[in-house]
């Protein structure tokens, strides 16, 4: 999972971090919301996603490569039940 993070000190108050969410036994550990652009929602403490380092309210931007800025929420959530994810959240 890719992040743009708030930080007051970049441009836009924006902060890119990357990082790699490996589902667990208990699936990616978070739930997303919204279309055009979709956010986080929730974030399982302990889950997967929570030991990546995602958000609550990170916006997805990126998702196995493919820009999902402009995808609805289904088309995101079908892109995350891959094996492998790699996501960038704002």
């Amino acid at each position: 999972i890719l992040s743009y993070l708030t930080d007051p000190d970049l441009p836009n108050g924006l902060k890119q971090i990357n990082v790699v969410v490996s589902r667990d036994r208990y699936g990616y550990g978070l739930t997303v919301s919204g279309d055009n652009p979709v956010y986080v929602l929730s974030v399982r403490e302990d889950g997967a996603a929570h030991r990546a380092g995602v958000r609550v309210n990170d916006q997805i931007i990126k998702v196995n490569g493919t820009r999902v800025t402009h995808c609805t929420h289904i088309d995101v959530v079908n892109l995350i039940k891959c094996k492998f994810v790699v996501l960038v959240s704002n």
